[in-house]
């Protein structure tokens, strides 16, 4: 039973944001980041259990579901400026997860906070650049491609990382 009003639930939520983004004056900042919790537990569930690669070909698959939605909400985001803001302020909740990931297959101590904040930093900037390079080419390639392209570019700079985590 909680199935189907879920269903509901969100089918509302996303009409409310649908309006918001097509038309001005509306109250974009709550509506824009309406899932946010949600997208940032997903994403430290996939880590935990599939790790980096996964979690972000997860997520990207997902935005990639309801492509037309995703372009026109990151669009807005982008033309705004306290949409951009609000979107910097809640990346702080992607690089905690990031950096807690990184820190739990990392070097201990001092070093390797610092090591796993710049680890998450990197996977950060990788996902956004890829989002950038999707909403500039209006849904093409599609958005699992980009990330698969932004993480050969940033495997390298984890390859400590990935040693660490084959173990």
């Amino acid at each position: 039973m909680d199935g189907p009003r879920q269903e509901r639930k969100q089918q509302k939520r996303r009409e409310a944001l649908e309006r918001s983004l097509a038309g001005p004056g509306a109250p974009a900042e709550d509506l824009a980041f309406h899932d946010h919790g949600d997208l940032v537990r997903g994403l430290a569930e996939a880590l935990e259990r599939q790790g980096l690669p996964e979690a972000f070909l997860a997520l990207a698959r997902h935005m990639e579901e309801d492509r037309e939605h995703w372009l026109r909400r990151l669009e807005r985001i982008e033309a705004e400026p306290p949409l951009r803001a609000r979107r910097a302020e809640l990346d702080r909740d992607y690089l905690e997860v990031f950096c807690a990931h990184f820190a739990r297959w990392g070097a201990a101590g001092v070093q390797g906070e610092r090591l796993a904040e710049i680890e998450a930093g990197l996977a950060l900037a990788a996902l956004r650049g890829a989002e950038r390079l999707w909403l500039r080419g209006q849904g093409r390639p599609v958005l699992p491609v980009l990330v698969q392209e932004a993480l050969a570019v940033l495997w390298p700079a984890l390859y400590a990382h990935a040693r660490r985590h084959q173990r």
